[in-house]
């Protein structure tokens, strides 16, 4: 049974474009709290001085930008690099994926008086990070959507996609290590429906508060 004294930590991960982000935002809508792991990374390239450090001395100074003031990472530049070399991906994850892990729990302590917690995770099953979560949820949706949307919305070419794509597990893998699956296919409507039972019936959960 779940401790009552403690925030439920929902798990949220997808391919990218499957639909992290639409989850969310009806996550917030039924009033639970959503801690975004992409933006912590954002906010920590942007302004964590010894992150930004490690990153130069990894990847040079070729990847910073001089921006209100102070020097960050420019992550056009980073991706670019990262996408194409498995291993100076792997040297970015070892680099970053700590601080994000701190940072997250963080936010989750701030948290405390909430019933239920979501985190949006893209990596969650790469990076190992199973047990940080009490249940996890895999939002997918058909791969030519999924193809669709990351093109579109992050001006990628297909060939960058399906880089980007090959670079994390599976949907299917994804899939059969979750709690429970998220059909985002459809329209935003259906999604939402999906959604709103599983926080109900976990809501009605022993030991997990409702607010």
């Amino acid at each position: 049974m779940p401790d009552p004294r403690k925030p439920f930590i929902i798990g949220i991960t997808g391919s990218i474009g499957s639909g992290k982000s639409t989850v969310g935002s009806i996550l917030i809508d039924l009033d639970v709290p959503v801690i975004d792991t992409d933006q912590i990374v954002h906010d920590l390239l942007a302004g964590d001085q010894a992150v930004i450090a490690a990153i130069t001395d990894r990847f040079g100074k070729n990847v910073t930008k001089f921006q209100d003031g102070r020097t960050g990472i420019d992550r056009t530049r980073l991706g670019q690099l990262v996408f194409a070399d498995p291993e100076a991906r792997r040297d970015l994850e070892r680099i970053v994926h700590p601080a994000t892990i701190l940072e997250c729990r963080r936010r989750i302590e701030a948290r405390t008086a909430s019933g239920l917690v979501a985190v949006l995770v893209p990596l969650l099953f790469e990076a190992g990070l199973e047990s940080e979560y009490d249940e996890i949820w895999t939002v997918f949706t058909d791969e030519e959507s999924l193809k669709r949307r990351i093109v579109e919305r992050d001006g990628l070419s297909a060939e960058d996609a399906d880089r980007r794509l090959a670079a994390q597990l599976s949907q299917a893998e994804k899939i059969s290590r979750s709690r429970h699956i998220i059909d985002n296919s459809g329209t935003k409507e259906n999604t939402r429906k999906q959604v709103e039972a599983l926080i109900e019936k976990l809501r009605s959960r022993p030991g997990v508060r409702r607010q």
